[in-house]
Parts: C-alpha cells; sequence; structure tokens
C-alpha cells in the first residue's frame, strides 16, 4: 500500500512539472472533458481511495497524523462531490478554471512539494527500520 501512495506522490510531482511547463495540458484536458461523466467518477473514487489508503497507512509514515488529516480531507472532498452532484461539479470546474489558470506555475509548484512531502514521508530510513 506504500507503494501505491509514492506512485500517488510520483503522479503529483509530474502533474506539477506539467503544470509548470505546458498548463494547458491539464488545464485544457479537464476543460475539454468536463461533460464526462467518467470524469466526475473519477474524481470522487480516486479521492475516496486516497483518502482511505493515508487513513490506513498512516501509522507507517514519519508524519502519522498529518497523514491522516490529508486522508480524511481527501475523503471530506470526495463526500463533497458526491452532494454536489455531476452539475454542481461541472459548474464548480467551469467557474473555477478561468479564476485559477493564471496561476496554474504556482499549483505546479504546490503540487510538487505536496509529492515529494507524501514520497519523503513513506520513504523510510535505516534506523526506523531497524527498531
Amino acid at each position: 500500500m506504500k507503494l501505491i501512495i509514492k506512485l500517488f506522490g510520483i503522479l503529483l510531482l509530474v502533474a506539477g512539472i506539467s503544470l509548470l511547463i505546458y498548463p494547458e495540458l491539464i488545464i485544457g484536458w479537464i476543460g475539454d472533458n468536463i461533460e464526462n461523466t467518467s470524469l466526475y467518477i473519477t474524481a470522487i473514487i480516486v479521492r475516496l481511495v486516497i483518502g482511505l489508503l493515508f487513513i490506513v497507512v498512516a501509522k507507517q509514515s514519519k508524519y502519522p497524523v498529518a497523514i491522516k488529516l490529508f486522508g480524511y480531507l481527501f475523503i471530506a472532498a470526495s463526500f463533497v462531490l458526491i452532494f454536489i452532484g455531476h452539475v454542481g461539479f461541472q459548474h464548480l470546474i467551469n467557474s473555477v478554471i478561468p479564476e485559477v489558470e493564471p496561476y496554474a506555475p504556482l499549483s505546479g509548484v504546490l503540487s510538487m512539494v505536496f509529492g515529494g512531502f507524501i514520497i519523503y514521508a513513506f520513504t523510510a530510513n535505516k534506523k526506523t527500520e531497524r527498531k
């Protein structure tokens, strides 16, 4: 399970690099697929699964309280998406993208920082493994 979380961290790093170099790739893809129900369902499922994984393996990280908190935030976000529905999700994304697009490079840096934190939090050092 730690491997899945590390892969999620790597995905965040790659997404962050993409937002720095070519933000239209991610933002354009989201805008083009906003009416697709599978994007909405995937957004819910990914948040729910990652949130549950964070909670389950939090004790194996260097920062269990922070990881568990992020897990609960991911799960809460998935329930918010369920509550607002597909139409509300479309409206939210369509209203947020124009406002956030100028800050894509900053979002990329934050994504890379969070991805790096996740990878670091689940990388055990030699002293910790021996105990």
